[in-house]
């Protein structure tokens, strides 16, 4: 085998060691994925989350790349580890208070959490818990009357961890190995949709698309797109 290619492989594993601890340590497990994030908030702050993760896609690229992942990677590819984790992830809602009415869905490797929040303060809570943050963590949302936002600028540490893996080796090694990797894994969308209480009068985040209902907002990114920086924040005003 040629040595350029010889060492693009040992980069592409390089990289997808790396990508797959990130993602095996936060809530965002694995690639082809779709998650979708929705709040429906009412005028006292109250409201409820709700989360969707579509794995399947996720499940059938694990079974394809185990007949041929390096040893090194074997721990981390298993389709348990996945589904594990996201079950988990899930338990932390059960003793939050403030949070009732926990309700869990699994249909095949499509999964959903839901929950009712007393106020954003609690709302916050969860959220720390779910991505394991400490107590300091800077809270995601804020919320007073007549205006709301999402505060976290890093996709949820994406942006980071794929600059660190865009910087492995030498910049066209680099580059082609992460189209190597971004050609396997697809697209990992997470989409955002925020039910205000009151009509939307303005936000800040100009890729988020306003229903004709007024009130509800949408944003879909896809965190493995690199040609611009990928960002969830968005200040939105409405009418009290």
């Amino acid at each position: 085998m040629p040595i350029v290619s010889c060492q693009l492989l040992i980069l592409f594993e390089h990289i997808m060691k790396k990508f797959f601890v990130f993602l095996l340590s936060t809530f965002l497990l694995g690639g082809c994925i779709n998650i979708t994030e929705e709040i429906f908030l009412e005028k006292n702050g109250s409201g409820k989350y709700s989360m969707t993760m579509d794995l399947e896609k996720a499940v059938e690229m694990m079974d394809m790349l185990k007949s041929f992942a390096p040893d090194s990677l074997a721990g981390d590819m298993k389709q348990g580890n996945i589904l594990d984790s996201v079950k988990d992830n899930f338990k932390v809602f059960d003793s939050i208070p403030g949070i009732t009415n926990v309700k869990k869905e699994q249909k095949g490797n499509v999964f959903t959490v839901s929950f009712d929040f007393k106020d954003i303060a609690t709302l916050n809570e969860a959220m720390r818990k779910r991505n394991k943050k400490t107590e300091t963590q800077k809270d995601l949302y804020t919320f007073a009357p007549g205006s709301f936002s999402f505060q976290d600028t890093t996709a949820f540490g994406m942006n980071d961890a794929m600059k660190e893996l865009d910087g492995a080796g030498s910049a066209d090694s680099s580059a082609a190995a992460m189209e190597m990797f971004k050609s396997m894994m697809g697209d990992m969308n997470y989409t955002t949709i925020y039910h205000l209480p009151g009509k939307v009068s303005s936000f800040s985040n100009k890729e988020a698309k306003l229903d004709p209902d007024g009130k509800t907002l949408r944003l879909t990114v896809n965190l493995l797109e690199r040609s611009k920086q990928m960002t969830l924040e968005n200040n939105i005003r409405f009418q009290k």
